[in-house]
């Protein structure tokens, strides 16, 4: 039975593509910080803050998990504004945990992924990463710099058929918004639904050994966002 650890899996798109994996006969190991918003019995459940990277390097070391088939790296956040109305703190906790995190957690497994092929790698990344926009200058930081980073890691695997995918979704419907001032318009043209994109993963995932789809590109029909009524 093939095995895939996903990061951010108690919710939104992480959850969706743990589900989808499960339901095609994968086995299902999944890092969040928590685990209370969904049910999360058919998957292996690791609690750990991937923010904290401090303490990632040694906290990955403890987790006991065979080597898995598959990484998929979805855990992250947004956070939009002008730069000079960011604490520096919030700066840098954006960066650990949409960018950093994402690093040390393919560093942790890369040596053995290359010394034993057949490994995947999916970095979930974002509309973001193709064209920065008002008020995202952290966000699509981090976001350019996961795709140069997933770019440059696939180069260096094409030989240890180790392959490397990044998946970059426009407006998906999640707990993504749920801390943000905006969100897409109602209805579903205006935002994807998570199981879309984890359908799109998983199918990326079990196409022939020979073949990669490098990079996946989903967005909705149409596009229009609305203010949320201040509280």
């Amino acid at each position: 039975m093939k095995q895939a650890l996903i990061t951010g899996a108690s919710s939104g798109i992480g959850y969706a593509t743990a589900k989808i994996l499960h339901q095609r006969g994968w086995q299902v190991s999944g890092v969040a910080r928590g685990f209370d918003r969904h049910d999360a019995s058919f998957m292996q459940c690791h609690t750990l803050d991937l923010s904290d990277t401090k303490n990632l390097p040694a906290a990955l070391q403890s987790m006991e998990m065979a080597l898995p088939d598959c990484l998929v790296l979805n855990a992250g956040r947004g956070l939009f504004g002008g730069l000079e109305q960011m604490s520096y703190q919030q700066i840098e906790e954006l960066i650990s945990l949409n960018l950093v995190s994402q690093l040390f957690v393919v560093k942790h497994f890369l040596a053995k992924f290359k010394k034993h092929g057949g490994k995947d790698i999916v970095l979930v990344g974002s509309e973001a990463a193709l064209q920065g926009a008002k008020q995202g200058s952290v966000y699509a930081a981090s976001k350019f710099a996961l795709r140069g980073f997933a770019q440059s890691l696939r180069a260096d695997c094409a030989n240890s058929d180790v392959r490397v995918m990044l998946i970059n979704p426009g407006p998906t419907s999640t707990e993504f918004f749920d801390v943000l001032h905006f969100e897409p318009q109602p209805g579903a043209d205006f935002s994807l639904d998570a199981k879309q994109v984890g359908a799109a993963i998983a199918h990326a995932i079990e196409l022939p050994r020979n073949t990669v789809q490098e990079e996946i590109v989903l967005q909705p029909m149409k596009r229009a966002f609305q203010s949320k009524p201040s509280r």
